[in-house]
């Protein structure tokens, strides 16, 4: 057996023993090797105090192996059995659900973190495809009561990178030019508005144009 796939089964055993000491609850360093790891196991077994302890404690490590497959199995199983059970859409259906998930109003506050767009005051977001059609939204920075954004845009926007560039010196002193990429805008989701901070909001904005 070569090192390579000795180290391999070790690392292996390793973690199904890690598993088998989380279901016992026993304390260990995450750098625990495996031969500590088998007698701190080995011990907890070995103690009187292990007699009335639940079933689950006194299982061997090979049946706590076992059962924590079974478990995921089962797990596996009920999610797969959940999402058969949910209804299937007819493709007009399907469409709308996808239109209206898209178009659902958002309440968000942006402030721009695109250092080429210092002085801009807001900007415009257009986004489409072949589902739900386009969708344009234009969204000020730094709205202190934020603003109602479609879905499909917000998470346009929260995708959204830009390339800064900093000086990085090396071990002689000489610097050099690095760029990295970097979220272009900073989301963040509000909570929505209720019913009296709408109509105080409305207000406002009539007043602010005058009607």
């Amino acid at each position: 057996m070569s090192d390579q796939t000795e180290n391999q089964e070790t690392g292996s055993d390793l973690d199904v023993l890690k598993a088998v000491a989380k279901e016992l609850n026993i304390k260990h360093h995450p750098s625990i090797g495996l031969v500590k790891l088998q007698k701190m196991v080995d011990a907890y077994h070995a103690s009187p105090k292990q007699v009335n302890k639940p079933v689950m404690e006194q299982l061997t490590v090979t049946e706590i192996t076992e059962l924590q497959q079974l478990r995921a199995e089962k797990a596996e199983r009920d999610e797969k059995a959940k999402a058969a059970a949910k209804p299937k859409l007819s493709k007009g259906a399907a469409r709308k659900a996808a239109m209206d998930e898209a178009k659902k109003l958002i309440r968000i506050r942006v402030a721009n973190m695109n250092p080429n767009k210092r002085d801009w005051e807001g900007e415009m977001y257009t986004v489409s495809n072949a589902v739900v059609g386009t969708h344009k939204k234009y969204v000020p920075f730094n709205n202190d009561e934020g603003w109602h954004v479609q879905n499909i845009i917000v998470k346009h926007m929260q995708e959204r990178k830009c390339q800064i560039f900093f000086t990085k010196k090396d071990a002689r002193g000489n610097k050099t030019r690095h760029g990295k990429l970097i979220n272009e805008l900073n989301v963040e989701i509000m909570d929505p508005l209720t019913v009296p901070e709408l109509k105080e909001l409305a207000q406002r904005q009539a007043m602010a144009r005058g009607e």
